[in-house]
């Protein structure tokens, strides 16, 4: 079985690399996430389908990891995403076209694993940034 260091790595590498299908060894099937934008996402094939559609909004999106901290079972990682929103970004206000916009902004995840799989997975992101990076908030005057 790998270590849990290993395996939070091993997903942002399928992050970057947009290599969705990789999640099955990574994941449960019956992970939970929870995301600020989507709110809890039930089960691994719903979370494909998050990261997918992420994916389809910035094809070149990279994960930079700064620090990973882990506890037993229990990780947290910290980096920085920085991506260029080329296709629809699709949300809770509907469907954003491509701006051509680049972004960069920090997020953290926190990852609970059991039996060599992630079962849960928080996800936290600067929104603001992100937002205003897109021209969807005024930026500071």
């Amino acid at each position: 079985m790998q270590d849990v260091r290993s395996l939070i790595e091993r997903h942002y590498r399928n992050l970057s690399t947009g290599d969705v299908a990789a999640e099955d060894a990574l994941f449960s099937p019956d992970v939970v996430t929870v995301e600020p934008a989507a709110g809890t996402i039930q089960g691994l094939d719903a979370f494909k389908a998050y990261v997918q559609a992420f994916r389809t909004a910035f094809p070149d999106g990279q994960h930079r990891l700064t620090s990973i901290v882990e506890s037993g079972s229990l990780v947290a990682a910290e980096g920085t995403f920085t991506g260029t929103q080329q296709g629809p970004l699709v949300g809770a206000g509907g469907e954003l076209p491509p701006t051509g916009r680049q972004v960069e902004f920090s997020f953290a995840d926190f990852f609970e694993v059991e039996g060599g799989r992630i079962v849960k997975h928080r996800l936290y992101y600067d929104q603001v940034t992100f937002r205003t990076q897109l021209g969807l908030m005024p930026g500071p005057t």
